[in-house]
């Protein structure tokens, strides 16, 4: 590892500060506004955030003008990249997942409680520094046409800012800790940052690559053909997006396989093909196996027959909880080296001079920082035991989905649909737990969702991984992303609110991202009208797929010719790999061939090619996305 050192200047900070404002306000009227009159839109859930990307590359573009007209004055790799890491980390909060969902639920409880659904039993649970209960303001956010009632979102948005803070620096320190066992010593692929890393080299026949542009154009082309297609009817669309083919399975058992969509997303393919062969074909084949569960399930009488508890078989959300919260221990444990040395080296104080952060205060600020989060839960009114179980189940996920994004790169990171909130549940019933615990836990659904795709984690750790390429301060890094994210979470909620209480968040925004917010109440419901006790056979199937994927790393670490892989089998018990599993298998069988035939060398020449896919979907999508919101159009954007 280079000792040279650099990138973090104050024009890169400034650069990446005004470039996060800018495609947070780009993300919020994007999918709120332009998502809510013309379609479902999104800018920030793909593994390369569409958002940020585009950023980086009108900037690439702009760079080059400077470099022409004043050479000196143009910015380095290193300061670009450093602008993008900031904004990639800091963005993506502000949409589904995140913020998105988050503030539709500071409201959700109050302004749909009716007689019927009897959601005042647990109001008087709900701290009042949670969110607005007036009805004027309430009035005024759902339905719209209204400003912004700053004095009574003050305090709410202080203490759901503070916490998503906490939240996002404890995986900077879980980032930090894990940095040189996954990047250094496991080495593992981290396909998203290779199209950003190329795309910001100061000298490279990129730009050059016949075969580069040849996939944009493919990507851009398509995409742009679509977007005409839905405003003009008359010119035919090319289907990229997924197809659903259960209808042509009619027959029992055959007909048990449900919603099995095909999909050829370019950027997916593209992905794909920097995958290890193992990886790409591991995720579509055990997704394929998912399938032949459920026919089974049918033939035996078991799925989506009677009311015995088997009647879920295969349990496919409960194989995933397992199959995360083993990548987590996995992870742990290949690393058990590695955390021996970090302990030592925190207890020492030495031995981690090139890492972001000291581990030693890595480690303060993540036990600082849980300490924290409980300490929120408890003054909410929780039991301490309740917050420690879901906190626990949470972070191992995102431990796990940062796993699994740094091995496959996945297009849309969707976490088990077992989330920490069900898997608590199903562990020990709702019984368990006090009505006071269970009105907190559904606010904290909210952010501890299924739906990881705005995570940040992930891009934390993509972002030390480009600092290591490109030999930017780690430490500098670090300090820059700190001030990106609290400054990005903070504006997300105000232009945020901004535009609900100007739009109205059931009015002229996208009501899918507001009935989002509703749902953990809706589930909350359903726990107090049916309380349960623990579920066994949901339990065992956790333990099943934990199990499973346990056996599947042993047998990848004793025979070099196994073919499967757990991150993989993680993957397709997700809703993800249900979207991208066609792709996935599109680029395993290129790159295939191509090394079967060509050899490594042909593979690296047709690398440009799909690394020009993922670009042309990606510049199509922000460019057609970022003309609808100016002009009245409907958008194809890259979308699942």
């Amino acid at each position: 590892m280079s000792h040279i050192r650099g990138g973090v200047t104050g024009r890169a900070i400034l650069v990446g500060i005004f470039g996060t404002i800018a495609v947070i306000t780009w993300i919020h009227v994007a999918e709120l506004v332009l998502g809510g009159a013309r379609g479902h839109t999104a800018l920030a859930n793909t593994s390369i955030p569409v958002g940020a990307f585009c950023a980086l590359s009108t900037l690439v573009g702009i760079n080059f003008l400077i470099g022409r007209l004043r050479p000196g004055s143009r910015m380095t790799r290193q300061e670009l990249l450093t602008s993008y890491i900031m904004m990639t980390s800091a963005t993506v909060i502000a949409s589904s997942g995140g913020v998105h969902f988050l503030v539709p639920a500071m409201t959700a409880a109050f302004y749909f409680a009716s007689p019927e659904n009897g959601w005042e039993r647990f109001h008087r649970y709900i701290p009042t520094w949670f969110g607005p209960r007036n009805a004027h303001v309430l009035r005024g956010f759902y339905e719209g046409d209204s400003s912004v009632p700053f004095l009574q979102w003050l305090i709410p948005v202080l203490v759901w800012s503070s916490f998503l803070m906490l939240f996002t620096f404890s995986t900077i320190c879980i980032c930090v800790i894990l940095r040189r066992q996954w990047v250094d010593r496991e080495k593992l692929v981290f396909p998203t940052v290779v199209l950003p890393l190329e795309i910001t080299k100061e000298r490279t026949g990129f730009w050059r690559d016949r075969l580069m542009w040849i996939g944009f154009s493919i990507a851009f082309l398509i995409g742009t053909i679509n977007t005409a297609s839905l405003n003009i009817p008359a010119i035919p669309s090319i289907k990229v997006r997924p197809t659903d083919i259960s209808g042509y399975f009619t027959e029992r058992p055959w007909n048990a396989i449900g919603y099995t969509p095909v999909s050829f997303y370019p950027f997916v393919i593209g992905i794909g093909y920097l995958l290890s062969l193992d990886v790409s074909f591991s995720c579509w084949f055990f997704y394929i196996l998912t399938k032949v569960q459920l026919v089974f399930g049918a033939m035996m009488g078991w799925y989506g027959g009677g009311a015995t508890s088997m009647a879920r078989f295969p349990f496919l959300g409960h194989q995933g909880a397992g199959a995360f919260l083993a990548l987590a221990a996995l992870s742990l444990w290949i690393g058990r080296g590695h955390l021996r040395n970090v302990i030592s080296s925190a207890i020492r104080g030495n031995g981690d001079k090139e890492e972001p952060l000291q581990y030693r205060w890595a480690l303060i600020g993540l036990v600082a920082s849980i300490i924290a989060l409980l300490s929120f839960c408890m003054a909410s009114g929780m039991s301490p035991i309740p917050p420690l179980i879901l906190l626990s189940i949470a972070f191992s996920y995102m431990i796990a989905a940062t796993r699994v994004r740094a091995e496959t790169g996945n297009a849309w990171l969707f976490g088990p649909q077992v989330d920490p909130h069900i898997l608590t549940t199903t562990a020990f019933g709702t019984r368990s737990f006090s009505l006071r615990d269970l009105t907190i836990m559904a606010y904290l659904r909210s952010i501890t969702t299924f739906d990881l795709r705005c995570l940040s984690m992930p891009h934390q750790l993509d972002g030390f991984k480009m600092a290591e390429s490109a030999g930017i301060n780690q430490g500098k890094l670090l300090k820059a992303m700190v001030w990106s994210i609290s400054i990005g979470i903070i504006f997300s909620f105000w232009s945020g609110l901004f535009i609900w209480h100007r739009y109205g968040a059931l009015a002229r925004t996208d009501v899918w991202r507001t009935m989002m917010g509703m749902q953990p109440f809706v589930e909350l419901q359903g726990e107090l009208d049916n309380p349960s006790k623990p579920d066994t056979y949901g339990l065992a199937f956790v333990v099943i797929g934990a199990l499973f994927t346990w056996f599947l790393s042993l047998m990848r670490s004793r025979f070099l010719w196994w073919p499967f892989h757990p991150v993989g089998y993680a993957m397709a018990n997700t809703f993800t790999m249900a979207q991208l599993w066609m792709p996935f298998a599109l680029a395993w069988l290129a790159k295939s061939l191509l090394i079967r035939y060509g050899g490594i060398r042909v593979y690296r020449r047709w690398q440009p090619f799909f690394l020009g896919l993922i670009f042309g979907d990606f510049i199509n999508g922000g460019l057609w996305t970022l003309v609808g919101c100016f002009v009245p159009i409907k958008v194809y954007p890259v979308n699942w």
